[in-house]
């Protein structure tokens, strides 16, 4: 439903719409919906930034423009959430078709199509959470009972950090600094000093169990069409959103 909203970055009057969440909002107050602005010209002063395109804020930088309601900032919405918002913001200023080059991987020739973003899909999660949107799970190695989470955008960035950190060091504590992310309990006990030594023994049948547990329920979006090639080829399609993906209607 197309709404009128005061831009607070301007005096004038921006219609907006309402963007469904994949991931029902569990990072930011399960609030499952935002309000969005659609993409007006004073936004290519954004999106042609070359200072932004560098730094690698300009995807964050838009949405944060866009989004109506001031308490819900980039960095709070998991990667699904961002890019639903990208989709909406293409498909409602250019029409959800999109022009995409590829190669034939039969003739190895190369060939353009266009894919309809509009089909998209999104897997859901499939587990019970609770009000603190963690959910049961048995370990059948360690006979324990544990309660676990998705990993928060902010969980993100910290292991984003120590990968960097330790990107040449085989002693890397990223894949346990992963699991202690997603266990926030174990048999009613929350501590997270005895969370993280139970993690450091902790059987690998057990900890694959936990990764693949939460990787099948963590909430995403599909970014793969399906497509014909020229040579009758069936393959997919992934949509990249990152600068390029408003860039060719504004000539930069």
């Amino acid at each position: 439903m197309i709404q009128d909203n005061l831009n607070p970055q301007s005096d004038s009057v921006l219609p907006y719409d309402v963007v469904t969440l994949p991931s029902q909002g569990i990072f930011i107050g399960n609030r499952k919906t935002v309000k969005v602005t659609y993409l007006n010209a004073s936004d290519e002063n954004l999106l042609s930034s070359q200072a932004l395109l560098t730094s690698g804020k300009l995807i964050d930088s838009l949405i944060d423009r866009k989004i109506v309601d001031k308490d819900i900032r980039a960095e709070q919405l998991p990667l699904c959430d961002k890019e639903a918002i990208l989709i909406f913001l293409r498909n409602t200023a250019f029409g959800s078709n999109y022009e995409v080059e590829l190669v034939d991987p039969k003739t190895k020739e190369p060939f353009k199509t266009t894919v309809d973003m509009s089909v998209l899909s999104t897997k859901d999660i499939n587990v019970k959470l609770d009000t603190n949107n963690e959910f049961e799970f048995f370990l059948e190695k360690s006979k324990k009972n544990v309660k676990l989470s998705f990993i928060s955008p902010q969980e993100e960035l910290k292991l984003q950090e120590i990968d960097n950190q330790y990107k040449n060091d085989p002693q890397t504590p990223y894949m346990t600094k992963q699991l202690e992310a997603m266990v926030k309990e174990i048999d009613g006990v929350r501590d997270r000093m005895t969370i993280a030594q139970f993690i450091q023994t902790l059987p690998i049948r057990d900890s694959q169990n936990i990764r693949k547990i939460v990787r099948d329920n963590t909430p995403s979006l599909n970014l793969s069409i399906p497509t014909t090639t020229p040579s009758g080829e069936e393959m997919k399609v992934r949509i990249s959103l990152g600068a390029e993906f408003f860039r060719p209607f504004y000539g930069v």
